[in-house]
């Protein structure tokens, strides 16, 4: 499949958002965005947690929650904070906007209609 690159815009709220191009990392779940690019979008603070990166090693990490659009869907995402080279898209965020990556061509496929997200249901009581 090789290198899968895309443009999207990531923010503190829908009305602040910066144009980036992501990496897509479909092994990693969370996006990661440096530090650097954390202060320039002002994020909120987050919370520390221990994440494990790919040689195994695990890192503290900073996890907090910015906007994110990608191909005309938008959605609140978790982001971990981190020392990246370049900003990663990971599947938590793919997921949320109702996306995958196409492994063939390479390319952002729309997996469900974004209106009806497949872990959103109608709630039923039970019956009597």
């Amino acid at each position: 499949m090789g290198l899968v690159k895309i443009a999207g815009y990531i923010g503190r709220s829908r009305q602040e958002v910066t144009e980036v191009e992501f990496l897509v990392d479909t092994g990693g779940f969370y996006t990661a965005i440096s530090h650097q690019l954390r202060e320039q979008l002002a994020l909120p603070a987050g919370i520390w947690e221990q994440t494990q990166l790919a040689d195994r090693s695990i890192v503290d990490v900073e996890v907090t929650l910015a906007h994110l659009r990608l191909n005309g869907r938008e959605a609140a995402v978790q982001i971990e904070v981190m020392d990246v080279p370049v900003p990663l898209l990971g599947v938590n965020a793919l997921e949320t906007l109702g996306m995958k990556v196409n492994p063939v061509s390479g390319e952002l496929e729309v997996v469900w209609p974004f209106d009806a997200p497949p872990s959103i249901s109608t709630f039923l009581p039970p019956s009597p």
